[in-house]
């Protein structure tokens, strides 16, 4: 009962009496109403029996002698009782013989049987309980012989009038009694109730007050009673427990504070006490390389003199311990910087194959000297061009080289270098060394990263070292966002390994060892006597995805170039030995190249450093490349990647007043059919300023782009929508829909069209506050440029996407474009005071190879033009108070005012900007004011030097 449950204590005592009482009266009333219909019905019973016998008795004779007259007349006696309503005399064989009343319309039926059974069904069957009359058969004997059955109906409704009276009148008794019981516990239930709602109200204002004190006093001796004196015992319990609790806590505040005071101190001792011994450690390292390198640079210098046996021995004993002591000095240097904080991980380009050589060409010896194998094992899919930090990378490489060679006496050490993982942002690299020396313990891998440990104490006398390579290699690589760890090797040794992630977007796309072309389909003969230098020449060609053939002589190679040739499928490179018998690779050069047919073929000669060709020599014989022997696999890769590059790239027409560059080969001849035309790279340029318009337009256009231009980030949706861009440069502050917002509407288009995020955007904005770049990433961005930008940044970042030519460097009439030169500090005040700095002009007149006045002239009148309006509208929003407007077209204006050279204008720009990125135009009307005084400035000197250059 969800009611009964929410009741007060008063309505459940109620509902309680109420309920009992009720209940039991009911069941009174039940067993009354029932005795009541009992009663009656035997009575009737009873009374129709009597009257069966009666009419039964003085019938007999009539049936035997079928006397009907006189059978209806012993019927017509039962009218003097008026609840009998029908009457029935049958004779013995169930037909009916006369009835009662005799002249009514009643009709009786026959009896289906009349033996003792058949008049017992018949007497159930009419005396049901519920009926509105009763039937009684009985059999009419003459002697011991039935003669007949005689039925007698009466009319129940003066019963049931009856018995419906009587219940009545105990209704309204058994009323009247619950009444009478429900005044009688009202009166009762308050001395239950009125204790047990004190209870409730002082729990109540306990829990309200946090009173401890409060007591309910009382006189009673029932169960409620010691239920008040157990409530006011229990409050004396928790009042005398909270006074201790309060104690205990003043206590525990005081110790604590104690404590914390004394932790403080110790905290700061110890901080102090690690700063100072970094210190110490930097410092003493240092002053002990100083006289170290110099004790090394003077053994060095003494072991070129001439020595006795014994003197070279010692000198190259000191030399070696020299150098022990300081790889030593430089991991202490290194944990020492670590510890304090103070390693920083740098993020430059590099060729990482260059890298790896190198680090082979180093340890390769030492692997040699105590007689085990040492290979590298490179992967063809790594990049050759990374950005990262080299030396710490060569440094990590260089601790678990060492280690493997110091712990393998037989055996071999491979390294091996896998892609893990790639995208168009970042590649992650896997770097593995395995070795075949003692191998480590389970229990000991937990601690071989931490500082001063080894896996076996025992090593370090035997091995040496001092157990900082592997965790100054676990800091430099969680430093670089990698993991290392240490696996047991499947028979004998170990496998450490780590992986860093090395960023792909800042990688400059012209630089050179850039690969931007693969080896697959490359068609190279390898030409060189010695079969198993052409054999692994060969094989390693093959790895690279090249198709690549051998020829063992001078004749055989020629023949194989200009069949080719012939055949219409000539070899793209052939690799030359130098020294080839009776003739030189320089001379079979030479002959190919005489064949029209075979000038296709890019030329690379391998020779020994005695050997080498003069460039002189190599351009005579139409050598591409020349590489000393034994080749780098990185340099051969360059090379056949370089010719590779040749072969797609389109035919660049050459200026008619620029002369052929020199380089390390000579050009190769133009192919008798051209190459196709590459496609017109298509930029979205999504930009409000007009000024910069101009100048990102003639940008993108000086790169051989084609760019459209959108001025709000609607317009930018929409032109993606229509059409198919190579990528999108989007401003992040533009009127009716920005940056960001276009942004996510193009990523939400691209996912609602099925299509994968395949359009680079770029963000451009003259936001360049830390963060800035993180939310225009966040916002969906692909790459950041931060405004004003030259043209070599704006190449290098659309080049990470698309691919792009070199940004020009050269001026319009073919002069050097020069950076402006180096003043010194008595000259900035100077230029400072300038409203226009002129390098800018020229740099925007450096875009354009045919019309560079007309460029500059169409972006000032364009900044001329759009600069009131911006003032007025900044007029506006600060009288308006809005700073959101403030931000908006002072970071517009800003830029705008860069692009033209009017760096104190955009200075102040700047300034107005971060007001109103602070939500506030305080003091924005003095800017203003400096605002519109210097663009006075900014427009004469403008002026100024167009007519002076008119």
């Amino acid at each position: 009962m969800p009611n009964f449950e929410r009741s007060s204590l008063n309505q459940k005592l109620t509902i309680i009496s109420l309920l009992s009482t009720a209940t039991a009266l009911a069941f009174v009333f039940a067993a009354f109403a029932a005795t009541s219909v009992a009663n009656h019905r035997k009575d009737e019973a009873m009374q129709l029996a009597t009257f069966a016998q009666v009419i039964g008795a003085t019938s007999s004779d009539h049936l035997l002698l079928r006397d009907r007259k006189r059978a209806v007349a012993a019927l017509s006696t039962l009218a003097a009782k008026r609840d009998i309503s029908a009457a029935v005399l049958y004779d013995r064989h169930g037909q009916p013989f006369a009835h009662y009343p005799a002249d009514g319309e009643w009709e009786a039926q026959a009896l289906d049987r009349v033996d003792a059974e058949g008049l017992a069904g018949a007497n159930r069957e009419g005396q049901r309980l519920l009926s509105r009359t009763m039937r009684l058969y009985q059999p009419v004997r003459d002697g011991e012989l039935q003669v007949g059955v005689v039925m007698i109906e009466t009319d129940l409704v003066n019963t049931w009038i009856d018995i419906l009276a009587g219940l009545a009148v105990m209704g309204l008794a058994m009323l009247a009694s619950l009444l009478v019981s429900v005044a009688m516990a009202g009166r009762f239930k308050r001395s239950i109730a009125e204790p047990v709602t004190k209870l409730i109200q002082a729990a109540q204002k306990v829990s309200s007050s946090q009173n401890y004190s409060l007591r309910i006093a009382h006189q009673r001796t029932d169960e409620l009673g010691i239920l008040i004196d157990s409530f006011n015992t229990m409050m004396a319990q928790i009042e005398d427990r909270g006074a201790a609790l309060l104690h205990h806590r003043d206590e525990l505040e005081r110790q604590v504070g104690v404590r914390t005071e004394q932790l403080e101190k110790a905290k700061n001792a110890a901080e102090a006490a690690s700063r100072a011994k970094s210190a110490f450690l930097a410092t003493m390292s240092h002053e002990i390389r100083t006289p170290m390198n110099g004790v090394l640079g003077m053994t060095e210098m003494l072991l070129a003199t001439e020595l006795t046996e014994s003197q070279r021995n010692y000198t190259t004993l000191v030399k070696r311990s020299g150098e022990h002591l300081l790889v030593i000095i430089n991991d202490i240097l290194d944990f020492s910087k670590i510890e304090a904080g103070k390693l920083t991980i740098e993020y430059i380009n590099f060729n990482l194959w260059d890298l790896l050589d190198d680090i082979h060409n180093v340890y390769t010896p030492q692997a040699a000297s105590k007689g085990i194998g040492f290979d590298f094992d490179i992967a063809n899919d790594i990049p050759v061009a990374i950005c990262g930090d080299p030396n710490r990378l060569r440094q990590i490489m260089a601790n678990l080289l060492g280690n493997a060679i110091k712990f393998t006496d037989q055996g071999r050490i491979l390294a091996r270098v896998r892609v893990a993982g790639e995208d168009t942002q970042s590649v992650m690299l896997r770097f593995e060394v395995h070795d075949t020396g003692i191998g480590i313990s389970r229990e000991a891998r937990a601690r071989l990263f931490e500082a001063f440990s080894q896996a076996d104490d025992s090593t370090t006398r035997r091995y040496g070292g001092t157990g900082l390579g592997l965790a100054i290699s676990k800091q430099l690589v969680e430093l670089m966002g990698g993991a290392i760890g240490v696996d047991n090797a499947p028979q004998r040794g170990s496998i450490f390994w780590f992986t860093v992630s090395f960023d792909k977007r800042r990688v400059d796309p012209d630089a050179p060892g850039h690969r931007q072309h693969t080896l697959e389909g490359l068609r190279v003969l390898v030409v060189d006597e010695e079969e198993e230098v052409r054999e692994d020449l060969t094989q390693q060609l093959r790895a690279w995805r090249a198709q690549a053939d051998g020829a063992a002589s001078t004749a055989a190679a020629y023949e194989c170039i200009l069949s080719a040739a012939r055949a219409g499928r000539p070899y793209d490179a052939a690799l030359l030995d130098m020294e080839l018998t009776h003739t030189s690779g320089l001379a079979l050069a030479a002959s190919i190249k005489a064949d029209a047919a075979a000038r296709a073929t890019h030329l690379v000669l391998l020779s020994l450093e005695t050997q080498a060709a003069d460039p002189v020599q190599r351009r005579a014989a139409g050598v591409a490349y020349q590489l000393i022997k034994p080749a780098r696999a990185a340099d051969l890769y360059a090379c056949l990647a370089a010719c590779a590059a040749r072969l797609h790239a389109p035919p660049v027409p050459m200026p008619a007043t620029a002369a052929p560059v020199a380089a390390s080969a000579t050009p190769r001849p133009a192919p008798a059919a051209p190459a196709p035309r590459a496609r017109i790279r298509r930029v979205l340029l999504a930009e409000d300023n007009p000024v910069n318009v101009e100048v990102a337009k003639a940008m993108l256009e000086s790169l051989g782009i084609e760019a459209t231009c959108a001025r709000n980030g609607q317009e930018a949706l929409n032109a993606v929508r229509a059409s198919a861009f190579d990528a999108v440069l989007m401003d992040c502050q533009m009127p009716v829909m920005d940056g960001f917002a276009a942004t996510a509407a193009i990523r939400r288009h691209e996912r609602e069209s099925g299509r994968a995020r395949t359009l680079p955007v770029i963000a451009i904005t003259a936001n360049a506050l830390q963060g800035d770049r993180e939310a225009c990433l966040a916002a969906g961005m692909d790459d950041y440029l931060s405004k004003p930008f030259t043209q070599q940044q704006l190449s290098a970042v659309i080049g990470r996407w698309v691919g792009v030519g070199m940004a020009a460097t050269s001026h319009h009439d073919d002069a050097p474009l020069r950076a402006p030169p180096r003043l010194p500090p008595e000259s900035i005040e100077v230029i400072q005071r300038e409203a226009v700095n002129r390098t800018a002009l020229e740099n925007i007149r450096a875009l354009s190879r045919d019309g560079g006045d007309a460029l500059v002239q169409k972006v000032v009148a364009a900044y001329m033009g759009d600069t009131p309006r911006h003032l007025a509208t900044l007029r506006e929003a600060i009288d308006g108070d809005d700073p959101g407007s403030v931000r908006r077209v002072a970071h517009s204006l800003k830029s705008a005012s860069a692009n033209v050279g009017a760096m104190h204008l955009a200075s102040l720009c700047k300034e107005l900007e971060q007001l109103g990125r602070a939500e506030s135009v305080d003091g924005a009307a003095r800017i203003l004011t400096d605002m519109e005084r210097e663009f006075q400035s900014v427009r004469q000197s403008l002026h100024a030097m167009l007519e002076k250059e008119t």
